[in-house]
């Protein structure tokens, strides 16, 4: 009778680990669904994320050559030059989890090259106003061709490994000083 007893435990014990190794390769299987989904939403929200600081920055140099005209007051400059530079910062956040996710090697650079932006845009926000229109001055033909550039790109996955390059080769000759 023991035997038949200790069987019937052994055989419980069984399904109870089958049961629960079956629930548990449910639990993971689900878990790694919820978590590609999750990586698609971050991807996604990257790109919503900088859709409109990358239209904005479109006409950086266009806003910098009417910035720099003597009848614009200090605190519109200053402003403007502010406002560009939290959309520089916006890029780089997005560019940085788009190059996490992807791997793509053009998302690295554009931060880089939206990086080099937003520190000449911030010494740029940080000086006199006189300094600041000479500054934007000396850098106008460069933010002029980086709206070329920019102009061209619909959306941060338009962006090529030649345009992205070529942005973080202009952005690096941007000076404050």
């Amino acid at each position: 009778m023991k035997k038949s007893i200790r069987k019937w435990v052994i055989v419980a014990i069984l399904i109870l680990l089958v049961a629960y190794s079956a629930f548990a390769t449910y639990e993971w299987l689900e878990a790694e669904r919820i978590g590609e989904g999750i990586e698609s939403v971050t991807l996604n929200d990257a790109v919503f994320l900088s859709d409109i600081p990358l239209c904005e920055l479109r006409y950086v140099g266009l806003e910098a050559g009417s910035l720099i005209e003597p009848n614009t007051s200090d605190e519109l400059l200053r402003e403007r030059i502010t406002q560009y530079l939290f959309h520089a910062r916006t890029l780089i956040y997005s560019s940085s989890m788009l190059h996490a996710l992807t791997d793509d090697e053009k998302y690295s650079l554009f931060g880089g090259a939206m990086g080099n932006l937003q520190a000449f845009l911030g010494g740029v926000a940080n000086d006199r106003p006189h300094d600041m229109k000479e500054i934007l001055t000396t850098n106008l033909d460069t933010l002029k061709q980086m709206d070329d550039i920019l102009e061209e790109i619909l959306g941060i996955n338009d962006l090529t490994l030649a345009d992205t390059e070529k942005l973080l080769q202009l952005s690096g000759n941007l000076t404050v000083g």
